[in-house]
């Protein structure tokens, strides 16, 4: 279910609407944040945006400037025409019970009073409006009072935070008494076809298991010795 609907005259605040689709969506989810922009599908576009907002529970009216005078070709105001799609946007949202309708007012537009509305319009006054400034401030204060608002009156909880795991160097892994240390490991590989070259030139060629015990010898006294200096500087260290 689409928890929040936006609605808006493109002509008016498509900007804004965009910008407020992507802050909502941010906290709550791109699932719960309906934007015809976003969301439209091949088919009938008013079925479709019908049916979202039989699903919604919040509906935010995004009004900018012009949102009471924007005309059609024969220069009425598009607010007045019942088929206008935004106009019935408004209305359905405002007929249901079970929706929490907010106008979101954009680039300083003052709220609309009744006299200037259509009758299934009008209850849009009844509603408490938010503000969206545009300064960084407060735009970050405002929008923290709007999604406060929608967490509260339509129960749509933010998505849980996600954090990146941490890039961690891995620790030596621990197998019996020994600790695999990469470098330790080199330093014994090197060491052990060193020997064995040795060994070859001397006409005294090694098998498998001289090998591996080459291996084992050489990485303890590697690893014993690494140790062994480390705990020499620690201790060099603390005497200066």
């Amino acid at each position: 279910m689409t928890g929040i609907f936006v609605s808006y005259r493109q002509a008016d605040a498509k900007a804004w609407a965009i910008a407020l689709r992507d802050d909502l969506a941010e906290v709550f989810g791109d699932d719960q944040v309906f934007l015809d922009k976003d969301t439209l599908h091949a088919g009938n576009w008013r079925e479709q945006i019908q049916r979202e907002l039989e699903r919604c529970r919040v509906v935010l009216i995004v009004i900018g400037p012009r949102w009471l005078t924007i005309t059609d070709e024969q220069n009425r105001p598009r607010i007045q025409l019942p088929d206008d799609i935004h106009h019935q946007e408004v209305a359905l949202a405002l007929a249901r019970a079970d929706v929490t309708v907010i106008p979101v007012l954009v680039d300083e537009a003052p709220m609309p009073n009744a006299a200037q509305l259509p009758p299934d319009l009008q209850k849009l006054t009844d509603q408490q409006a938010r503000k969206i400034g545009d300064t960084q401030a407060r735009r970050k204060a405002d929008l923290g009072v709007l999604i406060e608002d929608i967490r509260l009156v339509g129960g749509i909880e933010a998505k849980p935070a996600t954090t990146e795991p941490r890039e961690s160097t891995p620790a030596p892994t621990r197998v019996g008494w020994l600790f695999l240390d990469v470098r330790t490991l080199g330093i014994t590989f090197a060491l052990t076809l060193f020997a064995a070259m040795f060994a070859y030139l001397n006409n005294s060629p090694v098998g498998g298991p001289e090998i591996l015990f080459l291996l084992v010898v050489f990485y303890v006294v590697v690893l014993a010795t690494r140790r062994l200096w480390g705990r020499i500087s620690v201790a060099k260290g603390r005497r200066t």
